[in-house]
């Protein structure tokens, strides 16, 4: 016996030896990637068959099991089989991943079942096409993306096997199986039944039929009599639900003014009977009439003459059953896709078919997650796919309807319709392209945490901006490089060198701080340096992050000797600033030398006004000398200092001559300190340096 099996084996291995090579490879292949893959990539990852915390699988820890405690969108099988697994990974000890081993045990399930797919595949095509049209087959659908995403995340390839494996029961005429595959399939999910009305037409004899419907039927009972038993109501929601939502992601939900995606329902109101005819948006679409139009286009097809004994009709008629279900289906998923895959690479395995296999998965990854995740707040590129999607959806039927009602003419047609569609694709892909980057740019905008200090910057003139932090740097750079010159600079003996080239190139110079690690290591080394070499002109807290902006003078300063005593504490020795007029809108640079004249407790601030003839104050700034880094409670007696100041002078401000006053007060009280003048009756609390003349703005 044994040595039979092992005969037969060979035999077979002898026979198709290319398919179990590759084969081999595929298996492997998808094996690795469960392991090692994350689906999603870098947009969204959504790794593994559940969310930690948040799956019905986990419910099973506190002894509520899906159909009987709680309900399911799907029929019953998945669920359990799901939760099996998961009963099952709980005995291995747990990695820092937890899902590890329930996400690895739940996919090796899945992927003996897309193996199986693979090997009906070719099955199937050996009956259509012989040995050397069933490798090509094959190795299209191996070489096809998304049954492989799919089977990362999803359990799509579950019902798949049973529905390739009906319908190469059906053609090889063994109605007992077939009946097995869609009872089975369909207490998965309902799409295997589909094929049974080809079952009906391409099974010869009326037993077979009637062999066939009794052993789905008697398959359907066997799994449902448990659950009905113990919970009917929950039993029956895959079918309720179905009826009570509105219709999502298609051009039916469009109609219905619905512009989104599907949403589940929270496992917590699951469990209450009442919340199984919840909807996530109002529906005024009578979808009745467009089921009845769907079954209305398929009994037309269904009762036309069609040679049923024809193994390559009737996998067509399978095909196109599907097609029509996608395009009449209430809602969609872009993972619905790989159950029309199959039947695209049976029936054109070749260039149009490979075409139509891209196109599809192209558009579905659009959908999904580029236009649901990355453009969520511009749904023109959501709608543009669906339309397309649809669009192809059509064509492909149409191409399976004439491989069962072949038109020499209308096959032209259809490969010119195509072509036509691709080379409109490729026109439009470039401009298209650039409207999604735009919107996709604004979108992270409108979200980004530091918001309100680029829109700071995006007012002001055009500079260098200073980071020390590098995420922080890559995070702005997109919104900021056009704009202004971007710098990441760090704390080492070069950043004299670099902070001295900046200032020269750029008139202004910002600095961004948000209190990170790295802003706090390396940003007091860059704002003492631009203290001491630029003039700071203000410093802002934007949000959660600090814009400080610093000047320098476009030509060197006209000083102005100037004695002012302080409290007895702190001589002012001179003033410098611009010799030639300042333009509005431009920036006044002040630089005061100050000598301590004793030990001080206190640590004062400097102010520089700018007022008119009439008092008017139209510029100021203030700081602690140094701007901040020189403060006055460190001062020993006999030491001098220098301070620089920038005042930013605003654009209405009117030509003309203005005077430059300076003091200083304690910023804990706001009190003044008291100067006196040489030549000047009394104490007061300013000082007026020297007269300033302003330009008119652009000047």
């Amino acid at each position: 016996m044994l040595g039979k099996v092992t005969t037969r084996v060979r035999d077979l291995y002898q026979k198709h030896q290319d398919f179990f090579l590759l084969a081999l490879l595929f298996a492997s292949f998808r094996f690795l990637a469960l392991l090692l893959f994350e689906p999603g990539g870098y947009v969204l990852d959504w790794s593994g068959y559940y969310v930690p915390g948040a799956s019905f699988v986990e419910l099973s820890d506190w002894g509520y099991y899906p159909v009987v405690h709680y309900w399911m969108e799907y029929p019953p099988l998945f669920p359990w089989l799901s939760v099996i697994v998961y009963r099952v990974s709980m005995l291995l000890p747990l990695w820092r991943v937890p899902e590890l081993w329930y996400n690895l045990l739940l996919g090796s399930v899945f992927l003996l079942f897309e193996v199986g797919n693979f090997a009906l595949i070719y099955a199937i095509a050996l009956q259509l096409r012989g040995r050397e049209g069933a490798l090509r087959c094959a190795w299209i659908y191996a070489g096809l993306f998304f049954p492989l995403m799919t089977l990362l995340f999803w359990f799509e390839n579950l019902p798949l096997f049973f529905l390739l494996l009906g319908v190469y029961m059906i053609i090889r005429k063994r109605p007992v199986w077939a009946g097995v595959a869609a009872g089975v399939g369909f207490m998965i999910k309902f799409v295997p039944a589909l094929v049974a009305p080809t079952a009906l037409r391409v099974l010869p004899k009326t037993s077979h039929r009637l062999i066939y419907t009794l052993t789905a039927l008697l398959v359907v009972l066997l799994i449902a009599l448990p659950f009905l038993l113990t919970n009917a109501t929950f039993f029956m929601v895959p079918f309720l639900h179905l009826g009570s939502i509105g219709p999502w992601q298609t051009i039916w939900a469009f109609l219905d003014g619905y512009y989104w995606g599907g949403e589940t329902t929270p496992l917590e109101t699951r469990f209450d009977a009442t919340a199984i005819t919840t909807t996530f948006h109002q529906t005024s679409l009578p979808y009745l009439l467009v089921a009845l139009l769907f079954v209305a286009i398929f009994l037309v097809l269904y009762t036309r003459p069609v040679d049923w004994q024809d193994d390559t009709k009737a996998v067509a008629f399978c095909g196109l059953t599907i097609a029509l279900f996608l395009i009449f289906s209430k809602g969609y998923s872009p993972q619905w896709i790989i159950n029309l895959l199959p039947f695209i690479v049976l029936l054109m395995p070749n260039l149009r078919g490979i075409t139509y296999s891209l196109l599809l998965m192209g558009v579905n990854v659009v959908e999904f997650p580029v236009a649901l995740i990355l453009l969520a707040q511009h749904p023109w590129v959501f709608v543009l796919a669906v339309i397309l999607r649809t669009v192809l959806l059509v064509l492909v039927g149409v191409e399976l309807g004439l491989v069962l009602f072949p038109t020499p003419r209308a096959k032209r047609y259809m490969g010119l319709s195509l072509a036509g569609l691709v080379v409109l694709l490729l026109a439009l892909s470039l401009p298209l392209s650039a409207l999604a980057i735009r919107d996709y740019t604004a979108e992270r905008y409108e979200e980004n945490a530091y918001r309100e200090a680029m829109d700071h910057l995006a007012r002001q003139p055009v500079g260098g901006v200073i980071f020390t932090d590098q995420k922080l740097y890559h995070q702005l750079y997109g919104f900021l490089v056009r704009r202004h010159g971007l710098y990441l600079l760090d704390a080492n003996d070069h950043l004299p060198v670099a902070l001295a080239r900046l200032t020269d190139r750029h008139q202004p110079v910002y600095v961004l701080y948000t209190g990170s690690e790295d802003d706090l290591r390396v940003n007091p080394a860059v704002e003492e340096w631009l203290s001491q070499n630029a003039f700071p002109v203000g410093i802002q807290w934007l949000g959660n992050a600090r814009v400080s902006q610093y000047s320098t003078p476009a030509s060197g300063l006209q000083e102005s000797p100037t004695v002012a005593t302080f409290a007895d504490q702190i001589e002012l020795v001179s003033c410098a600033f611009e010799a030639q007029p300042v333009a509005a809108e431009g920036t006044l640079h002040v630089r005061l030398t100050w000598s301590s004249l004793a030990v001080m407790d206190d640590d004062y601030t400097v102010f520089v006004h700018l007022t008119g003839q009439d008092g008017h104050l139209w510029a100021q700034h203030d700081s602690q000398p140094g701007g901040g880094w020189l403060p006055t409670s460190s001062w020993q007696p006999g030491e001098r200092f220098i301070d620089n100041h920038g005042l930013a002078l605003p654009r209405d401000m009117p030509a003309g001559e203005y005077q430059l006053a300076v003091g200083l007060y304690d910023a804990s009280t706001g009190q003044r300190l008291m100067v006196e003048v040489p030549g000047q009756e009394g104490p007061t609390d300013t000082v007026v340096v020297a007269p300033v003349h302003i330009a008119p703005p652009g000047t």
